[in-house]
């Protein structure tokens, strides 16, 4: 189904399709030499705040965007998170990451980390004690990059589990090693918590 920004909502998992830039050529030339091409496509991802904003986590670090605006040009595949205290709490604390991030400057851009996912088959599964630690650390105002996949991954974890939803009942691999691609394979796989409910094509909002 082809949406527009009106049909967004808040917690909206928004996978974007590669647009010709340097990084976007680089994450979809790795995903294709490793055999990842069934989402080879899919070069980043951000979490809706609400139906035009999006965070992300990008150059400057964890960012908002208007999907209207600077994102315009840019196509998306849209996932929803079935449960609605899910979702609302995934944009709620993206949001506070955001907002964090615009105060210390802190959660900024991980080039290496989102290269290296590329070629991690696994990693240890987070708990409730590893998610609630590294957001202490980020509150405290210590560095914790991010690259894109990984954001949206740490945020829906960490959320699930304040929610009594097992961080890896939502994605079953720590959010550092999660590629686009995979976390495009994760969402379709998991449909106990995920529905695809869309895209939204370039300057059509």
């Amino acid at each position: 189904q082809q949406l527009k920004c009106k049909d967004l909502k808040a917690g909206d998992i928004m996978l974007k399709f590669a647009d010709g830039s340097w990084i976007s050529k680089i994450i979809k030339t790795g995903e294709k030499l490793l055999d990842k091409k069934e989402n080879s496509d899919v070069v980043h991802a951000g979490v809706l705040f609400d139906n035009n904003i999006i965070i992300e986590a990008q150059g400057p670090g964890v960012s908002a965007n208007d999907l209207r605006v600077g994102n315009k040009k840019y196509g998306y595949i849209v996932f929803r998170a079935k449960k609605a205290e899910l979702a609302s709490g995934a944009a709620e604390f993206a949001k506070i990451l955001f907002d964090s991030h615009q105060n210390n400057a802190k959660q900024k851009y991980n080039l290496f980390g989102a290269v290296g996912s590329l070629f991690k088959k696994k990693d240890k599964l987070p708990t409730a004690e590893d998610l609630e630690s590294r957001v202490d650390a980020i509150f405290n105002n210590k560095k914790h990059k991010f690259f894109c996949s990984q954001f949206v991954v740490f945020v829906y974890q960490f959320v699930a589990e304040q929610n009594g939803i097992k961080a890896s009942d939502v994605f079953k691999v720590k959010d550092t090693a999660v590629a686009p691609s995979l976390l495009g394979t994760m969402l379709v796989d998991n449909a106990k918590f995920f529905d695809e409910v869309g895209f939204l094509m370039p300057n059509e909002r």
